[in-house]
């Protein structure tokens, strides 16, 4: 067998033609979606792409592989994984300072708390990451805080700085694009 050559996969999908979009446009316009498609719910998503495969399909176009991936990032949606992947790192890392503060307390491990001793861990724990914001309303004292604990709360504020910076992009976008033209 002859040995055949080595292409490289590119790795990012080229974009679509503009027409996807348009079409996209038309889909959610025609269902009564009044939003634009980044704004879309999921289950409203779902429908525009479902309308994008048939309208395509009727114009004779073959769908690549991976289009809808491709369509969602170019009009702006934020894509599942990446939400999804900042969702749970907020999360557990919302449960190593639980973690640390049960430690502190000395309740032990969480898995083996009782639901009153939870209860006690999440208040403590709501309280030092709302108190251990700079901006915070009521500024809690954290420089008795331990290392570890300064660390983990340090590492919590940049995920939740990383969220709030996507969402003043997106806003910051939308700002523009619907500023009203001046005719003047």
């Amino acid at each position: 067998m002859p040995d055949a050559p080595i292409v490289p996969a590119p790795a990012e999908k080229p974009d679509l033609p503009h027409e996807w979009i348009e079409v996209a446009e038309l889909a959610a316009h025609n269902l009564g979606l009044g939003k634009r498609l980044a704004e879309l719910s999921p289950e409203h998503w779902q429908l525009v792409l479902a309308s994008v495969t048939d309208r395509m399909r009727l114009r004779g176009a073959s769908l690549p592989l991976g289009w809808r991936r491709t369509l969602a990032r170019q009009v702006g949606r934020a894509t599942e994984e990446g939400a999804t992947a900042r969702i749970v790192a907020l999360r557990a890392k919302r449960e190593e300072i639980a973690a640390h503060v049960a430690h502190e307390l000395g309740l032990g491990e969480l898995a083996g708390l009782s639901p009153t001793d939870r209860a006690t861990v999440d208040q403590q724990t709501n309280e030092t990451i709302e108190g251990c914001t700079p901006n915070s309303p009521e500024t809690a004292d954290c420089s008795d805080a331990d290392r570890t604990m300064r660390r983990l709360l340090a590492e919590h504020r940049a995920l939740e700085e990383q969220q709030g910076d996507e969402d003043n992009t997106r806003l910051a976008e939308e700002g523009e694009g619907s500023a009203p033209e001046n005719d003047a």
